[in-house]
């Protein structure tokens, strides 16, 4: 045997025992050792508000009770269809938790989701919140009979905001224009992921109004920047005595929000018993972090809560959908059902696009006219081709990554895309034996951002 072969041999044995090694420790995940890797709570709603700040402090203190890291991701848009769709799809393994909120309960009625609750697992409810609606500090409106009075006299004229068009909030303000006689777009509603970005843009004055909750507007509130008209509720709110409810001003009007904790369905048993013993923990006030426990810190941020355990919440949920199913299809808020686009829309006009940009870059050549300061050598057949082995290879990843893992999925495509552009085989291997764990380390162990371990547990 030559040198040269006898390199290539050494090469190859150094390489498979780095594959050997890098995956040693990638042992799949049991049932009994759960948790072992981080755990991520999806939050349907924008950073700020009453469901970002409640998920928030509920990771601190899960992450507490169960030992491993706790990720809050912010999973927006679709007027709350992405969130909850990407909650309660994640793969039941326990390692994916869902916060959902009241729009669950109206999505479906809106024909914007085919999800309900008995697509989740209840764990517990978190905050109840009535709504309220909130001016500018400079806005002449001082009561709710002032501002029923000028809408009256200009309706259409004045903005409003809180949530996504057709969410809690804008239900809640579409309800009081009903039953003060009006039109539900007598105040024009700008749809926003949030209550925390809606608050912002009322403060810099670029809408008249914002319907929340109080608890959501507490800093504005208590700096003065913002005002509050009155809370939706039967009785004042313990934290904000001084506001004044609809029906003391004579609006019998009261709608609340709401949010919780759920699993997928699926989830084997043994780890909904887990995470359920570790809630219940922490809203009683068990689990301590500097000295404070979980309802404290809660009602130090001033949310209001009610902890409604499993099969109450689940009573819960039922009820509150019937309750919104019956609202939702009512005559007066019929036109809050339809929608004018779905939320698959616009990825389905990213995609149109590309597809037109691609073929007219197969076709430039054809008719230069559609690529007039294209040179004929600037695009060659093997560059599209190659483009498209890309796409196909991201599309591979979406498809199959949640079911075979980051590792192997990321590796395979990696692997044969190097291998198709040219590369020699065993550099092909290297690249992706380095790269690919490499970049599962940095991102799932030192940046604690969790990627699909998959079947395998890798």
């Amino acid at each position: 045997m030559n040198q040269r072969a006898m390199i290539t041999v050494s090469v190859r044995w150094k390489l498979l025992f780095l594959c050997l090694f890098l995956l040693n420790g990638c042992a799949p995940s049991t049932i009994e050792n759960y948790p072992d890797r981080p755990i991520t709570i999806i939050c349907p709603w924008s950073v700020g508000g009453a469901t970002d700040r409640t998920s928030r402090q509920l990771g601190v203190y899960l992450e507490q009770e169960l030992g491993v890291p706790v990720n809050v991701i912010n999973a927006t848009g679709g007027r709350g269809v992405t969130g909850h769709s990407r909650g309660l799809n994640a793969r039941p393994d326990g390692y994916t938790l869902a916060i959902i909120t009241v729009e669950l309960n109206m999505l479906h009625w809106q024909n914007l989701t085919k999800l309900t609750h008995q697509d989740a697992i209840p764990i517990v409810s978190l905050v109840d919140g009535a709504a309220a609606v909130f001016v500018k500090k400079e806005s002449p409106f001082q009561n709710m009979q002032q501002l029923q009075d000028y809408v009256k006299i200009h309706p259409g004229e004045l903005t409003a905001t809180g949530t996504a068009s057709g969410g809690i909030w804008h239900l809640a303000l579409a309800g009081w224009l009903d039953f003060s006689g009006f039109n539900a777009e007598d105040i024009k509603w700008i749809p926003m992921n949030g209550a925390g970005p809606s608050l912002q843009e009322l403060a810099s004055g670029g809408v008249d109004l914002v319907c929340c909750s109080l608890p959501e507007a507490k800093t504005l509130y208590e700096s003065g920047q913002v005002r509050c008209l009155g809370v939706m509720a039967e009785e004042p709110l313990a934290e904000f005595s001084e506001v004044p409810t609809f029906s003391s001003q004579g609006m019998d009007w009261n709608i609340s929000g709401w949010n919780g904790l759920v699993l997928p369905v699926g989830t084997p048993e043994p780890i909904v018993e887990k995470v359920s013993a570790a809630v219940k923990k922490i809203t009683d006030g068990d689990v301590n972090i500097i000295g404070k426990s979980f309802p404290e810190a809660m009602r130090e941020a001033g949310l209001s809560t009610r902890y409604r355990a499993d099969q109450e919440f689940s009573t819960f949920l039922k009820s509150n959908d019937e309750t919104l199913g019956k609202l939702l299809t009512s005559d007066a808020f019929a036109q809050m059902s339809t929608r004018d686009t779905g939320p698959l829309v616009f990825p389905g006009m990213i995609a149109f696009a590309m597809c037109v940009i691609l073929g007219c870059l197969a076709i430039q050549k054809k008719v230069h006219a559609l690529a007039p300061e294209v040179t004929g050598d600037a695009v060659t057949r093997q560059g599209i081709i190659n483009t498209i082995l890309v796409l196909i290879g991201i599309v591979f990843y979406l498809l199959f990554a949640e079911e075979l893992g980051f590792i192997l999925t990321a590796g395979v495509v990696l692997f044969l895309l190097l291998w198709k552009f040219g590369t020699r085989w065993w550099v092909c291997a290297l690249i992706t034996v380095l790269f690919i764990p490499g970049i599962y380390t940095l991102f799932a162990h030192l940046l604690r951002v969790p990627l699909p371990r998959g079947v395998l547990g890798w």
